[in-house]
């Protein structure tokens, strides 16, 4: 499940610049490593929370029109995502909430759909922004 989370890592990069370059893909990497030691757990704040919790779950499928990202609650609920590569990185797979993706810093993103928010790798290169995806 790490692995995927990396693996997601690497296509918000590519959605935001294009392809990742041999430094990028070596920051992908070393976020693996860091991540084994949590699991494959991504913060999370669900139902309005306002405090992020290390509990939620990612999983990617791969299908032949697009990819999807499933974050998955620890109480069972999940949402999905599409990857994208406009620019965007993510967009609402399943037509929910709108989804508002925000930077937090250069290597973070949270995502909200609903009343839930999380919070996932993502390296974002200079002149690409997170926007809201709808």
């Amino acid at each position: 499940m790490t692995r995927r989370l990396a693996i997601i890592s690497i296509f918000l990069l590519a959605a935001c610049s294009g392809q990742p370059d041999n430094e990028t893909l070596a920051k992908a990497e070393a976020e693996q490593g860091a991540m084994q030691a949590d699991n494959g757990r991504i913060d999370c704040a669900l139902d309005g929370a306002e405090t992020f919790s290390r509990e939620c779950t990612t999983d990617r499928i791969s299908g032949p029109d697009r990819e999807l990202l499933i974050i998955q609650h620890p109480d069972g609920g999940f949402q999905r995502f599409e990857i994208v590569t406009d620019g965007r990185g993510l967009i609402a797979a399943d037509g929910f909430d709108d989804t508002e993706i925000r930077l937090l810093d250069n290597d973070e993103i949270e995502v909200t759909a609903g009343e839930d928010r999380y919070k996932l790798p993502a390296r974002i290169q200079s002149g690409a922004a997170a926007s809201d995806a709808q």
